[in-house]
């Protein structure tokens, strides 16, 4: 029987196809990370700065402390940012019309997400870790306050965090590194200065 001829199939096909359809919605927004749009020259002058090479680098924009403006996550996947665990995380914030470092996360591999759950107001991020021996796991990664953890295989899984949130470095299905551009927060951006409750230094050169 053709599913033509059968109503209840053809509404499940139906059904299947806006399935796929939200789902390609959902990633739309993820762009490759070698495109240069959405990354403001400040930001990139910054980079540059501490001598972080165009190559090894991929840069994804989300606002993680619900102000409206977008932090930066920069994935360092070069030889000198990686080992055998994993590669280096960077979690930057602008202030003042100024770059500061966040956080640096070594050992982390793909995906990185950002979660629902907050702590101190900014939202968990989620990466995986595992190699050099040790098992592969989801690794929630909680801000105290000040900054994300610099060790991520010492914190927990989350249960019900792990494996969700929205992905914003991952890679496609041919292995194309791909990064979220698009201001994921609560708010739209706002005009005056940047709350700032937790100290931040800039990367030393």
């Amino acid at each position: 029987m053709s599913i033509v001829g059968n109503p209840r199939l053809l509404g499940i096909a139906c059904l299947a196809a806006l399935c796929t359809i939200g789902v390609a919605s959902a990633r739309e927004p993820l762009r490759p990370c070698h495109a240069r749009d959405g990354i403001s020259p400040r930001l990139e002058q910054f980079l540059d700065a501490q001598g972080i090479d165009l190559s090894d680098r991929w840069v994804a924009l989300a606002d993680l402390d619900g102000d409206g403006r977008e932090e930066a996550l920069v994935y360092l996947h070069g030889s000198d940012w990686c080992g055998s665990g994993g590669c280096t995380l960077l979690v930057l914030q602008e202030r003042q019309g100024e770059w500061h470092r966040i956080s640096q996360v070594p050992v982390t591999h793909l995906p990185v997400r950002v979660l629902e759950r907050r702590r101190h107001a900014w939202r968990s991020l989620q990466v995986r870790v595992g190699g050099g021996g040790s098992p592969a796991h989801d690794a929630v990664l909680d801000f105290d306050g000040h900054r994300y953890p610099g060790n991520p295989t010492t914190v927990g899984t989350a249960p019900s965090a792990a494996g969700a949130g929205r992905p914003l470095i991952d890679q496609s299905t041919d292995g194309t590194p791909r990064c979220e551009r698009e201001v994921i927060g609560d708010q739209r951006a706002r005009s005056g200065p940047r709350r700032t409750d937790h100290a931040i230094r800039p990367i030393a050169g």
